[in-house]
């Protein structure tokens, strides 16, 4: 894990996560919402993009099913 990051607005997605990957490369793991989704650091460490991704989205999913629920 290296950073977060803020994206432009319009840009979709609030934050990104930027990772060094185990071959030593850097890059975009994830971008994500800030007032929907929670990441830390140990949530990226160790783990895949695919991994990361599908965290994100069940995380996502849990998020909008509290969202109807609460309506």
């Amino acid at each position: 894990m290296l950073r977060f990051e803020d994206l432009p607005v319009g840009s979709g997605p609030s934050r990104r996560a930027v990772v060094r990957w185990s071959d030593g490369s850097e890059g975009e793991a994830v971008r994500f919402y800030r007032d929907e989704v929670l990441f830390c650091e140990g949530d990226l460490i160790g783990r895949t993009r695919e991994q990361i991704r599908g965290l994100l989205f069940r995380r996502d999913r849990d998020w909008l099913q509290d969202q109807r629920e609460n309506a």
